[in-house]
């Protein structure tokens, strides 16, 4: 590139960012903002008149009610059985107990979750037992523990990591 042009160049780029606007653009600026340009910025001055004749076309939006939030844990409770369809490690297993009924999941499984759980959690589950549930006790027992531990009602329950207790977290209808 010649020499000259690089100059050029360079003294175009030096007058864009002092903003010194050349006559000839002046004009068309002028157009622009409705008004003379400053000569010392290039740019022409904003008016409340020509901010309120901005015209702005607001579109119909309907305002509805917010969704109910979902609870803080929902299960899908697809399988039934005992330690067979557990060990099968395929999601929550819905265990028929005549002391009661347990919806359970080893803890490197998905069942962790139930470690976490606190009395006043709510719970839904789908599938077998679908509906939604309170978390109202929790117990800490030995593994292999009798059924009869659980007194009744839905429980849900997995081992804890010492692999020698599980946790049961009462399920009541919310």
């Amino acid at each position: 590139m010649p020499r000259t042009r690089i100059a050029l160049l360079a003294a175009l780029t030096l007058t864009a960012v002092a903003g010194i606007v050349p006559a000839a653009a002046a004009d068309t600026l002028a157009a622009l903002h409705g008004s003379t340009p400053s000569t010392s910025s290039g740019v022409g001055p904003i008016t409340a008149e020509s901010d309120a004749a901005f015209a702005l076309d607001t579109p119909e939006v309907e305002v509805t009610a917010a969704p109910e939030p979902e609870p803080e844990h929902t299960f899908d409770v697809r399988l039934t059985g005992h330690q067979e369809a557990l060990d099968l490690c395929a999601g929550w297993v819905f265990e028929d107990f005549m002391a009661g009924d347990v919806v359970s999941s080893h803890n490197h499984c998905g069942g962790a979750v139930v470690l976490g759980l606190e009395v006043g959690d709510t719970v839904r589950l789908t599938g077998y037992a679908a509906g939604e549930y309170e978390v109202t006790q929790l117990l800490t027992v030995p593994k292999h523990s009798p059924a009869s531990v659980l007194a009744g009602g839905l429980w849900m329950q997995t081992c804890l990591w010492d692999d020698q207790h599980m946790r049961l977290a009462r399920l009541t209808a919310a």
